[in-house]
């Protein structure tokens, strides 16, 4: 069975917007075992450096990982990561 895929935005993480100054402590206090085993698909207009601060800190928990790519169609999806 194919794992669960589910979409996240780093904005959900720093509670509105991503800025330099707080989002490295935001990203230290979430809670990556809700991910953890899942298809993780990374998605939003964040900065590219948050989407690769959460990319580390997931790869060692979730069983895919992949960043969304927005065209302004349909997002393209780029694979990451997989186990």
């Amino acid at each position: 069975m194919a794992p669960e895929v589910v979409k996240l935005d780093p904005a959900d993480i720093a509670g509105g917007r991503v800025e330099f100054g707080s989002f490295p402590a935001k990203l230290e206090a979430f809670n990556v075992q809700t991910y953890a085993g899942k298809h993780v698909q990374l998605e939003g207009c964040s900065p590219t450096w948050a989407h690769l601060l959460v990319a580390g800190k997931l790869v060692p928990h979730v069983a895919a990982l992949d960043f969304v790519i927005d065209d302004g169609k349909e997002g393209k999806v780029v694979e990451v990561y997989r186990k």
